[in-house]
């Protein structure tokens, strides 16, 4: 895979012969991938050469060029598309052995010429070789000052970019040795027991950029024109699978079962579009609940993360275009993630042009499901409970609440257990919930038969609003016999459990409670079971609460409970 072109500068030639530039066009950590790519080049230019490089590296280059020629060849080839984008000129400094075009191996001396020299020869004595003199420091920045000068430009600013991935340097990549680079330089140095010079030698900067392709190694980087959703950026190639489209989203997931991926946003829209886009995205699966973020007039900022994953985005509204990215990566590999990150970021250019428009948004309507693609995040589960305060108490069901990182009513707001038993829960909002209304509680013993209804989700919040289920209550008693648990013969859903029981007069007399574990005899389906007053009574005053028991003498209508429904029960989420 070709990776971003690389370099070491050695220190300054001392050869007399004119200057010679390279284009260097790629570099590999392979021998054998790099003969690979010689080939396919020497299929369209005369001049390829392969190098060793400092970091272990082999890089191919052509040329040599006169200086005054480098530059237009680069162009021209660029152009024609015979050599990547990313390919620069360079003195070549950082070569070592030449590896291709292969040397020709010297021809052995003829039989009469071994014949002719058969007198013994003495070897003449060798010296011991002058020990190497250490150069001192001021030296030392000398040499690094004279081999930095011949850097080209788009040496400097590779250089700035391995610093700023190597997390020294957050200036603008330009080419340009202004204070900022060498507070950047100094940083490093002392980072790595160098001496803070400012001035990197031929040496450090072969160890920073040998570092900034290993960081890079396996990425694949290229530029990317997105033509249908109007937006070019640089992405990890090698990790990401072709676009797919759904508006208002152009999502490259990620290739096999990786968790990286890059969502564009792109959209006509406005500021209340904006907004809604913004609402509805904090749903989404890939935005985990924790982290900050910001809803501002013409723009919003996103970033969210748990133990398994850490989301940034961003998206703005100019000249009606909503235009914007969410960048997704795993949680852990924090190095990586932030130089990739800004890779992304820094290179993001709005083009013209948008996706098509975003159903959902049109009609101003809130996904459940999915949005433009993605998954709407779900909770693990929901159940039904009911009102039994104005501030927003809820009474339910009792679950096994211990798997919920937070529980949360149908408008977000956070619940805590207030108490909670065998059958039954009373849960307490964060703060007063202002509930619509709340259940009237009937204390007397029922009869049974009769008909009842049930409140509750029955979808899990789908619908937007609670159902109403007609059944029948059977007995006063559970199966075994058991008071304070009533049986009842009904067609309930998950989502309906926890919901209060109304007779004809809207009174609550009971809590759907959860289906009984199904051993090896199973019961049909409509047997279910209800918490009575009872118990409701001994929750109730294990959690220090109350409960309106005033109630009403006049039947019913079964659309007079579906208002009454709407209005006194409550949808609880668990959330992993």
């Amino acid at each position: 895979m070709a990776l971003m072109l690389t370099w070491a500068q050695a220190a300054l030639a001392q050869s007399t012969l004119p200057r010679q530039v390279w284009i260097q066009i790629e570099t590999r950590l392979n021998l054998e991938a790099s003969l690979d790519s010689i080939e396919i080049y020497a299929r369209d230019l005369d001049n390829v050469n392969g190098f060793e490089i400092n970091g272990g590296w082999f890089g191919v280059a052509i040329g040599p060029y006169d200086p005054e020629q480098a530059d237009a060849a680069l162009q021209k080839f660029r152009a024609e598309g015979v050599i990547p984008r990313t390919s620069f000129t360079t003195t070549g400094a950082s070569f070592g052995a030449r590896f291709y075009p292969p040397a020709v191996a010297a021809q052995p001396a003829a039989d009469t010429d071994r014949a002719a020299n058969t007198a013994p020869q003495t070897a003449p004595p060798t010296e011991e070789p002058a020990a190497e003199q250490p150069i001192s420091p001021a030296e030392q920045l000398k040499q690094a000052k004279a081999s930095e000068s011949a850097m080209t430009e788009a040496e400097k600013k590779y250089l700035q970019r391995a610093l700023a991935w190597a997390g020294f340097y957050e200036s603008a990549i330009d080419g340009l040795y202004g204070s900022g680079t060498r507070a950047a330089m100094k940083s490093w140095q002392y980072a790595n027991g160098y001496n803070a010079t400012g001035v990197l030698t031929a040496a450090q900067r072969a160890e920073l950029i040998a570092d900034y392709q290993f960081l890079l190694a396996g990425l694949g980087f290229e530029d990317v024109v997105d033509a249908q959703a109007g937006i070019t950026l640089r992405l990890p190639s090698a990790l990401l699978a072709p676009a797919s489209y759904d508006p208002p989203f152009a999502t490259y997931a990620a290739k096999d079962t990786g968790l990286a991926q890059v969502i564009l946003i792109s959209q006509r829209g406005d500021r209340d579009r904006l907004a809604a886009l913004y609402e509805v995205m904090q749903t989404l699966s890939i935005l985990p609940e924790t982290g900050p973020r910001n809803l501002a007039k013409s723009s919003f900022t996103i970033e969210a993360y748990d133990d398994r994953l850490h989301t940034t985005g961003f998206a703005t509204l100019q000249g009606g275009d909503i235009k914007g990215l969410i960048f997704v990566w795993p949680r852990g590999d924090t190095a990586r993630r932030a130089r990739v990150e800004e890779e992304i970021f820094t290179s993001f250019t709005s083009l013209s042009g948008t996706l098509g428009e975003a159903p959902i948004l049109s009609a101003g309507l809130t996904p459940q499901e999915s949005l433009g693609g993605l998954t709407i995040r779900q909770p693990s589960f929901s159940q039904s409970g009911v009102f039994i305060s104005r501030e927003g108490h809820v009474l339910t069901a009792a679950q096994d609440f211990s798997e919920c990182g937070k529980l949360q009513l149908q408008d977000g707001l956070p619940l805590s257990i207030a108490a909670q038993n065998a059958e039954l829960a009373v849960l307490v909002p964060a703060q007063d919930a202002a509930a619509p209304s709340i259940g009237q509680f009937e204390t007397r013993s029922p009869y049974a038969p009769q008909y009842v209804a049930l409140g509750g989700y029955s979808y899990g919040g789908k619908l937007g609003a609670p159902s109403i289920t007609m059944g029948q209550l059977q007995a006063l008693t559970d199966l075994t016999g058991r008071a304070g648990v009533s049986r009842l013969e009904i067609d309930s859903l998950p989502g309906d459990i926890g919901g209060p029981i109304y007779d004809h007069y809207g009174s609550v007399i009971g809590i759907l409670l959860p289906p009984p574990p199904q051993g090896s005899r199973q019961l049909p389906a409509n047997v279910q079971f209800m918490a009575n007053w009872p118990l409701i009574s001994e929750t109730l005053i294990a959690a220090n609460a109350a409960a309106s028991t005033e109630t009403e003498t006049v039947k019913l209508e079964p659309v007079d409970l579906a208002n009454l429904a709407q209005e006194t029960v409550a949808l609880i989420s668990c959330w992993p």
